[in-house]
């Protein structure tokens, strides 16, 4: 779910109350009591409470109904997997595997440590159509980083593997 500062929901209550028709202050009275605490702010409670308002607002012709659909995707939206990092994806790691008929593949994995990347390779297509994989190495960096002679991060034997052909 979206975060919502403190201000950012100071703003919110405020644009509501200058949306309400006015003639009648128990709306505006009803609002204020609805602002969440600082404690409350990421919960959802106070967002499901106010969410139900602003309908009741809508139908009792207290305010317009088409501002209520854009500030409840505000209060319910999920924050955009492209907004900031992605802690889990921010190391770059590149893995080889290693037949029984002594072929190499080699991959790139964005991870957190080397098992994460393993563990992210084997959701791989590609991964689960290798037959008589023998050995995963994981090293530190992307393939065309590596240098030669470096060793692996980890390394999975035939016991270790999982999802294999």
């Amino acid at each position: 779910m979206t975060h919502l500062s403190e201000d950012r929901v100071k703003d919110l209550f405020r644009d509501i109350e200058g949306r309400i028709k006015r003639g009648n202050p128990n709306p505006i009275r009803y609002l204020k009591n609805l602002h969440p605490s600082k404690d409350e702010i990421e919960g959802l409670e106070w967002r499901y409470r106010l969410s139900g308002y602003l309908e009741g607002l809508a139908v009792s012709d207290q305010m317009d109904n088409g501002f209520i659909e854009p500030l409840v995707a505000t209060l319910f939206s999920r924050a955009d997997v492209s907004d900031g990092d992605r802690p889990g994806r921010a190391r770059p790691f590149s893995i080889d595997i290693v037949t029984e008929q002594r072929k190499t593949f080699s991959f790139d994995v964005p991870a957190m440590n080397p098992l994460d990347a393993y563990v992210q390779l084997t959701k791989r297509t590609a991964y689960k159509s290798i037959p008589g994989i023998e050995v995963i190495k994981v090293f530190e960096g992307l393939l065309p980083d590596r240098t030669s002679g470096v060793q692996p991060l980890r390394t999975f034997h035939t016991g270790e593997l999982i999802f294999t052909a």
